[in-house]
């Protein structure tokens, strides 16, 4: 004989199988090492990385690959496709 429970949790391993979980997207403002950048994330999925104060450099891409890394709590898809575009870092392949 079965035991009552059983039957609901089958359920709920059915039913939860069933729901995607989306990345984590980090909130607010990114600040590393006294530096704050702004992320925002592009139509294509892209990222954009735009450091506060100073602009970035054409070979600062690991600093703002860093931020897109904290902006997307770990997942961000960092690559040597990313691209430097008018003063700001583009992070092709976005978060996770």
């Amino acid at each position: 004989m079965l035991h009552p429970a059983i039957p609901l949790t089958f359920g709920a391993l059915a039913l939860s199988a069933c729901v995607s979980t989306p990345a984590p997207v980090g909130r607010g403002p990114i600040v590393l090492d006294g530096a704050e950048y702004v992320v925002t994330k592009t139509g294509s999925g892209a990222l954009e990385v735009r450091r506060m104060g100073r602009p970035f450099e054409n070979w600062e891409g690991m600093e703002a690959q860093r931020a897109a890394v904290q902006y997307c709590v770990g997942r961000a898809q960092t690559s040597i496709n990313d691209q430097f575009r008018d003063n700001a870092w583009l992070i092709v392949r976005g978060c996770a």
